[in-house]
């Protein structure tokens, strides 16, 4: 069930790479991606098994279902993060991570597109790479004595 959330949150977010290549302010985006994400591909690689939970499941399909209805993107994208946090432990550092998600949006670029490209790309990877570290703590197998 939480893969074919996940598939319904990446399909919805079929627009990014156009994002990324076309828009001045949003070329850079992947790599925040890359930079959000690999502290959850970390957990999933460490934690397994693995349960998501329900709540976000729940709402990464309604937000998805809304934004593919008024057609509006930040939505599907928002419903892709929500799906990818659903596989981690509810936290504040979680929340944070999920937060920080609007660093890979083209939302981003939107909100500052009147500052240059630099300045975008500067604020956009420094964003990611506070989410990361911040969920890095929750990645950490935990030993037991």
């Amino acid at each position: 069930m939480e893969w074919s959330v996940l598939a319904f949150g990446v399909w919805l977010s079929r627009d990014l790479p156009r994002a990324w290549l076309h828009s001045p302010q949003d070329q850079w985006g992947w790599l925040a991606l890359v930079l959000w994400l690999s502290p959850w591909v970390a957990h999933l690689v460490l934690h397994r098994p693995f349960s998501a939970h329900a709540f976000l499941l729940g709402a990464a399909i309604v937000v998805g279902l809304a934004g593919a209805l008024v057609e509006f993107h930040f939505l599907g994208h928002a419903a892709l993060a929500l799906a990818l946090g659903s596989f981690l432990p509810p936290s504040w550092r979680s929340l944070f991570w999920f937060l920080s998600a609007v660093a890979w949006m083209p939302l981003l670029g939107w909100w500052l597109h009147p500052f240059p490209s630099g300045l975008v790309l500067a604020a956009r990877l420094l964003l990611a790479l506070a989410g990361g570290i911040i969920l890095w703590p929750v990645v950490k197998p935990r030993v037991a004595i």
